[in-house]
C-alpha cells in the first residue's frame, strides 16, 4: 500500500513538474519596458567578409564559396593519391599548401596586421531618424582586425546612437569575441554610456584550445572528433540519425583510421612546415591573438614567431606591435576593467554547458559549449571535465546553490558568483526568442539583479530543444526522485 502511495505522490510531482516546464518555457510575457538603445555586439566570425564589399556582385571572401572549397578538394586529391603510393609527405604539402593558401588569400591580413586589399564587412549606420529609446541595434565589425581598432568604432557608432536616440545611455549585449571587444571599449573609453552589460558566453579570457593550438599542441583523437561532430548536428532533424553514423564510424575504427592518419601526415611534415601554412591565416587575425588564454600568451608568441616563422624573412613587425599593444594595455587589465564595470553599471554573466569542447587538442575534455571553455565564459568557475562530477577538493566550502545540478560545475569561485547564469544544453551558436527574453529582462530590470530577482531565471538553466525554452534545471530533483521510487 505505501509502494501505491508513493508511486501516486511520485507522479503527481512529475506531472506538476513538467507542466511547470513547459508553462515556463511556452509563457508569452511581455517584453520589459525599453527606456534606452539596445546594442548588441556578435562575435568571432559573426559577419560577412566580402573580397569587395563596395561591389554589389563581389564574392564573399569568408566564408569561401562552396564552388571554391569543391575545387580545392579536387585539385588536392591527386597530391593525395600520390602520397598513398609515395609516402612523400614532403612533396603532398608542396603540392597542397598553395591550393590552401589560394584559397584562403582574401580572407588574410597582410604582414604587419592591416587589411592590404580591398576585403571587409558591407555595414552602414542605421539613419539617424530611424533611431530612439527603443531601438534594438547590431554592431558589426570585421572581426580579424584588433579588437583596440574595433573598440573604438564601437565608441563612435555608440555615440552616434546616443545624439540619435536622445538617451543617455544605451544597455550592450555581448556574444563570444564581442565580449573581448566589450571589455576592450569599456578598458579604453569607460563606463559612463553604457547602463547594463551582459556578457553571454563570452571568450573575454580565452579558448584553452586557441592557446594550445598557438603553440604546437595539437593532436587528433577518434573520440572528440565523434563527440565534436555529434554536438555540430544538435537540433538539426537528422540528429538522431547523424549520431548514430558518427557513433557507427568510430566503432568501426574509421573515424580512428582517419586521425591517425592525420596525426602521421602532421608528424611526417612537421609543423615547422605547416605553420607557415596555416599561421598566416589564423595567426594573422588579431581577434585571436586576444582569444589566447592569459597563461599561454607568452608561450604562444614565442612558438609562432621563434619556431614557425624562424626562417621567413617577411617582416611582421607591425603584427607583433599591435600583438603587444593589446597584451600591455588590455590583457593585464581585464578582471579589473570588470570589476570596474560592476561597480559602475549592472553586469550579467551568462555562461552554457553540458558539452565536449573543440576536438583537435588535448583540452578537448573541458566542459564547454562547443567553443568557449565554460570556466572561462563564467570568469571563473571551477568545473570537471565534461561526463565528470566535481572532486570533494573541488566543491570544498561551496554551498549547495552553487554547485550545479549535475555535481559538474561549482559557481562560487565565479568573479561575480551572484550576477552569473549557466545554461545547460545550449550550444554555442544556438539562440532563441526565449534567450533573448531572458537577456532583454536583465538589461532593462531596474537595478542590479541577482540569481535571486526571478523565479523563472535561477542560477542553473536547462534548455530545451524542442521549442527553444529555457527553465529551471531539475535534473538533481529528478535524480532524487527515481533514487525514491526505485
Amino acid at each position: 500500500m505505501m509502494k501505491k502511495f508513493k508511486a501516486v505522490i511520485a507522479a503527481v510531482l512529475v506531472i506538476a513538474m513538467i507542466f511547470s516546464i513547459t508553462a515556463s518555457g511556452a509563457s508569452e510575457k511581455s517584453e520589459p519596458e525599453r527606456d534606452c538603445p539596445f546594442v548588441f555586439i556578435h562575435g568571432f566570425m559573426g559577419s560577412s567578409i566580402y573580397v569587395d564589399p563596395s561591389d554589389e556582385n563581389s564574392a564573399l571572401a569568408w566564408p569561401p564559396a562552396a564552388k571554391d572549397i569543391v575545387s580545392a578538394v579536387f585539385r588536392s586529391l591527386p597530391s593525395l593519391g600520390a602520397l598513398m603510393i609515395t609516402h612523400d609527405y614532403k612533396k603532398f604539402a608542396d603540392k597542397v599548401f598553395p591550393i590552401v593558401d589560394e584559397l584562403f588569400a582574401s580572407i588574410e591580413l597582410a604582414p604587419d596586421g592591416t587589411v592590404h586589399d580591398k576585403s571587409g564587412i558591407r555595414w552602414s549606420y542605421p539613419p539617424a531618424e530611424s533611431i530612439d529609446k527603443t531601438s534594438k541595434l547590431s554592431f558589426v565589425y570585421d572581426w580579424r582586425i584588433s579588437p583596440i581598432e574595433v573598440a573604438a568604432q564601437l565608441n563612435d557608432f555608440i555615440d552616434y546612437v546616443l545624439k540619435a536616440s536622445g538617451a543617455d545611455q544605451i544597455t550592450a549585449e555581448a556574444h563570444s569575441y564581442g565580449g573581448v571587444i566589450l571589455t576592450t571599449y569599456a578598458r579604453l573609453y569607460g563606463t559612463s554610456k553604457i547602463r547594463s552589460w551582459v556578457y553571454n558566453s563570452t571568450a573575454v579570457f580565452g579558448e584553452d584550445y586557441t592557446g594550445d593550438l598557438f603553440t604546437g599542441n595539437i593532436v587528433f583523437r577518434d573520440d572528440a572528433l565523434t563527440e565534436f561532430l555529434k554536438a555540430s548536428v544538435s537540433y538539426s532533424d537528422s540528429e538522431k540519425f547523424l549520431d548514430f553514423l558518427f557513433d557507427s564510424l568510430y566503432k568501426t575504427k574509421i573515424t580512428g583510421s582517419l586521425c591517425d592518419l592525420v596525426n602521421k601526415m602532421m608528424e611526417k611534415i612537421g609543423m615547422e612546415r605547416i605553420g607557415p601554412s596555416l599561421v598566416p591565416l589564423f595567426g594573422g587575425w588579431l581577434s585571436i591573438w586576444s582569444m589566447v588564454p592569459d597563461d599561454k600568451a607568452e608561450s604562444a608568441y614565442d612558438y609562432v614567431f621563434d619556431f614557425v616563422y624562424k626562417n621567413d624573412p617577411t617582416d611582421r613587425s607591425g603584427l607583433k606591435e599591435k600583438i603587444k599593444e593589446y597584451d600591455e594595455k588590455i590583457r593585464p587589465y581585464k578582471a579589473e576593467t570588470l570589476k570596474k564595470i560592476n561597480e559602475d553599471a549592472n553586469l550579467y554573466v551568462i555562461a552554457r554547458y553540458g558539452y565536449y569542447g573543440m576536438f583537435m587538442t588535448d583540452s578537448w575534455v573541458n566542459e564547454s559549449d562547443t567553443v568557449i571553455d565554460t570556466k572561462y565564459a563564467s570568469f571563473g568557475a571551477i568545473c570537471a571535465p565534461h561526463g565528470d562530477m566535481l572532486t570533494a577538493e573541488q566543491a570544498k566550502g561551496a554551498e549547495a546553490g552553487y554547485i550545479s545540478p549535475d555535481y559538474n560545475i561549482n559557481a562560487a569561485a565565479c568573479m561575480f558568483p551572484e550576477q552569473t547564469w549557466f545554461i545547460r544544453g545550449l550550444t554555442h551558436s544556438a539562440w532563441s526568442d526565449y534567450l533573448d527574453e531572458f537577456t532583454q529582462t536583465l538589461l532593462y530590470h531596474d537595478g542590479q539583479a541577482t540569481v535571486e530577482t526571478f523565479a523563472e531565471y535561477p542560477r542553473w538553466l536547462l534548455y530545451h530543444e524542442g521549442n527553444g525554452a529555457i527553465s529551471e534545471d531539475n535534473e538533481k530533483f529528478m535524480k532524487d526522485l527515481m533514487a525514491v521510487l526505485y
